[in-house]
Parts: structure tokens; C-alpha cells; sequence
């Protein structure tokens, strides 16, 4: 799937990279990182990202319909830390997921997703000059784009997912009101890791 409208994280990310060369050279941007951002170390060491699935069992549920963020502003939720020139960069992203699966045939669920108030922000940290934090910068909607799903029992791999600059990898568990997984992006800089979390619409 592609869509480059994409995740405003990724840019955020060039932009705080870029930040910090120009740090390096005697010029910065002051700001103290949000307590949010703080914690985001911590939230990487505790996210478990799945094994493959294994096999093809059928699907334990119907997973035809509507599925929505469980918290309306936080269906996702990614995290990245990672060296930039002479600094470290910590990043958040936290956004709306919309999936809407028309048919599950055999082990496969299609249908679409989408994207939607995708929400980032970062800091910079480098020796000798303090933070660099940049506002919170936002993209309002990616449109939706088709997907198909593989299903075994009550897991679910989204395959890579590709959307503005970045590489996603999704895989999920469900039950018959719940849809819970990780998302990990392959950027420049290294990955990114998150949640995210959806229920039925009804």
C-alpha cells in the first residue's frame, strides 16, 4: 500500500536531524522535552513486537465491518529514539486508524485503511547546547488505501505497509470487539516502534 501524503513523523524526523547539524555549528533552538517524550525510552523496552504467524488456521472470528481507534486520538501510537549528527532525537506520533474489511476469503481479509489526526512532535538533545524541540506538526487525513490481511486463528499481518518515506511492518491479534497489535517503521535513522489498538464500530 502507498500513499504519500504519509506520516508527518518521518518529516518531523528529517527536520530534527537537520536541526542538529546546524546545532553543531553554534545555532539552536531552545526547549525543554515534554514529559511525554521523556518516557519514550521506556515505552520502546516494553513493547513486544510478535513472532511471524505460523500456518493457516481459519479465522477464529468474522472480522467483516468497521473498525475505529478504541481511544479517538490514540488507535496509534509510535515512539523512536535515535542518534542524529551529535545529538539524540526522541519522537511521538499518536493518530486515528480506520479499517474497514469487506470480505475475508480463505485466510485473507481486504478491505481498506486509513489514517487520520496524525500528530507529532520531537526533541533534539545535544551536548553542550541543551533541547531542541519542534511544535507539534500535523497531517489531518491519508486517504484510504486498499490492504489485504493474512489471518490464522486470531492473529493478523498487515505485510509492510508504505506510507511517506517510511516502512511499516503491522502484525495484530482480535477478538470479536478488539483489534491490538504493533507497528514497526524502518526509517534512515533506525525504527520506530508503536501500538495500536481498535474496536468495532458500532
Amino acid at each position: 500500500m502507498r500513499n504519500e501524503k504519509g506520516f508527518s513523523i518521518f518529516a518531523l524526523l528529517i527536520v530534527l536531524g537537520l536541526i542538529a547539524g546546524v546545532v553543531a555549528v553554534g545555532m539552536y533552538v531552545a526547549g525543554g522535552p515534554s514529559p511525554l517524550l521523556k518516557s519514550v525510552e521506556q515505552k520502546l523496552k516494553s513493547i513486544k513486537v510478535p513472532t511471524p504467524l505460523i500456518g493457516n488456521l481459519t479465522p477464529a472470528r468474522d472480522l467483516r465491518g468497521t473498525w475505529t481507534s478504541s481511544i479517538r486520538g490514540k488507535g496509534l501510537q509510535l515512539y523512536g529514539k535515535f542518534a542524529t549528527g551529535p545529538g539524540t532525537t526522541t519522537i511521538y506520533e499518536e493518530g486515528d486508524i480506520t479499517l474497514i474489511i469487506n470480505k475475508v476469503s480463505g485466510n485473507t481479509a481486504s478491505g481498506t485503511i486509513r489514517y487520520t489526526n496524525l500528530c507529532s512532535t520531537g526533541s533534539t538533545a545535544v551536548p553542550g547546547y541543551g533541547n531542541i524541540t519542534v511544535p507539534k506538526q500535523c497531517t489531518a487525513d491519508t486517504g484510504a488505501s486498499p490492504i489485504n490481511i493474512r489471518v490464522s486463528s486470531s492473529r493478523l499481518d498487515f505485510g509492510t505497509v508504505s506510507a511517506g518515506g517510511g516502512t511499516f511492518s503491522m502484525q495484530g491479534n482480535f477478538t470479536t470487539s478488539l483489534i491490538s497489535g504493533t507497528m514497526v517503521a524502518t526509517t534512515p535513522y533506525g525504527d520506530i516502534k508503536g501500538e495500536f489498538h481498535l474496536m468495532r464500530a458500532h
